[in-house]
C-alpha cells in the first residue's frame, strides 16, 4: 500500500492508515498460535464429546481438559488481537488528527522524526487505555489462566507416558535435585562444625609445644 501527501481529510487519512496496520499484522501469529496448539495434539470433536469410559477413562478426561483449555487459550488470545487491533486503529486515528507540516514545505530527517515521535505517542497512549481497560485486563487473566492449566495437564500427561516407556519424570528429577542439595547443605554444616574442633586441637598442641 502506499501513501499519498496530497491533501485529505483526518477520517480519511486514519482509515487508509488503520488499514494498513491490519494488513501488516493480519498473518501475524504469536508462539501460542493454533499451528503450536495443533501440534500439541488436541481431540477431535467427537472424542470430546463422548464420555470417558473403560480402562482409559483418566487418560481421555484428562487429554478432555487439556483440550478445554487451549480452546480457552484460544478464545482469550483472539480477545486480545481485537483489542490491540482497536488500538491500532485508535492510535492510527490520533496520528491522522495530529496537524502537519505546512504546504508547499519540504519534509526533511527532523520533520521525519518528529512525525515518528508523533506516531509512537499516539500509540503508546492508545496501548495503555486498552491495556488498563477492564477487557484486556479479562482476557490477559483468563490467557494466563488456561495456560497455566494447559501447561499443568499437558505435564501430567507426558509424565505418564514417561513412565510406560521407563523413562525419569519430571517430578522424580526434581525430587533427587531436592535431595542432593539437602545432602550438600548437610555436608557443608558438618564441614563448618570440624573446623572450630580442629583450630582448637592445633592450639593445644601449640600451647604443649611451648609449655616444652
Amino acid at each position: 500500500m502506499t501513501f499519498s501527501l496530497a491533501p485529505m481529510k483526518s477520517a480519511d487519512a486514519a482509515r487508509i492508515f488503520s488499514d494498513f496496520l491490519r494488513e501488516q499484522f493480519a498473518d501475524f501469529q504469536p508462539l501460542w498460535g493454533a499451528d503450536f496448539g495443533a501440534a500439541t495434539g488436541a481431540l477431535p470433536a467427537s472424542t470430546m464429546d463422548s464420555p470417558a469410559l473403560g480402562p482409559t477413562r483418566e487418560h481421555q478426561q484428562r487429554w478432555q481438559r487439556t483440550a478445554q483449555a487451549w480452546r480457552r487459550i484460544d478464545a482469550a488470545q483472539r480477545r486480545l488481537q481485537r483489542l490491540c487491533s482497536d488500538a491500532l486503529r485508535e492510535a492510527a486515528t490520533a496520528f491522522a488528527a495530529q496537524p502537519g507540516p505546512p504546504r508547499g514545505t519540504a519534509i526533511d530527517a527532523e520533520a521525519l522524526h518528529k512525525l515518528y515521535d508523533t506516531w509512537i505517542d499516539c500509540a503508546e497512549q492508545a496501548y495503555a487505555r486498552t491495556a488498563h481497560g477492564d477487557a484486556f485486563c479479562d482476557a490477559l487473566t483468563e490467557f494466563v489462566n488456561a495456560s497455566s492449566e494447559w501447561r499443568r495437564e499437558l505435564q501430567t500427561s507426558i509424565e505418564q507416558c514417561a513412565k510406560q516407556l521407563d523413562l525419569p519424570t519430571r517430578t522424580e528429577i526434581n525430587s533427587l535435585t531436592h535431595r542432593l542439595k539437602a545432602l550438600e547443605e548437610q555436608l557443608r554444616a558438618a564441614r563448618k562444625k570440624r573446623k572450630p574442633r580442629v583450630a582448637a586441637s592445633g592450639a593445644k598442641r601449640a600451647h604443649r609445644k611451648a609449655q616444652r
